[in-house]
């Protein structure tokens, strides 16, 4: 992490992902709710968190997206990278593959809808997927032809 004119530390970008999540859920949950969603005993580890001081465990990834409610994949990447290394980020990127925002939204709304049940592709399944996505694959090649 590089130092300012002040010499404090800059945040990194998990550190400012974390403070302005935590933000965004402040009107339905507090520190010590997300704290202890997480597993953390003192609520003052959010504080460290959210300011960098304290990097994020990895093992705390999944943990720490739930009680966000937020992609644990995305932050793990974030984790990752904490002190900078881009490397890991692109290795792990390639080793997984990346998913576009839309593609994030609907895996997310599956997990909603299933309740987390990880659903098999069945034949009908299958079946509705082709009818709601068939159609805009043969637009997209009509449209660039």
């Amino acid at each position: 992490m590089s130092d300012n004119s002040r010499g404090a530390p800059l945040k990194s970008e998990i550190a400012k992902f974390l403070d302005k999540r935590i933000y965004e859920l402040s009107h339905r949950k507090s520190q010590r709710d997300i704290a202890r969603a997480i597993g953390f005993v003192n609520d003052n580890v959010i504080a460290m968190l959210k300011s960098g001081r304290t990097k994020v465990p990895l093992y705390r990834v999944v943990s720490i997206a739930k009680a966000l409610e937020t992609d644990p994949r995305e932050l793990f990447v974030m984790a990752l990278t904490q002190d900078g290394n881009e490397k890991d980020r692109a290795a792990f990127q390639e080793i997984v593959g990346e998913f576009s925002e839309n593609e994030r939204e609907i895996i997310g709304a599956i997990r909603k809808f299933s309740n987390g049940a990880d659903p098999k592709l069945s034949v009908v399944l299958r079946k509705i997927l082709r009818a709601l996505f068939g159609g805009v694959a043969r637009r997209q090649s009509n449209d660039a032809e």
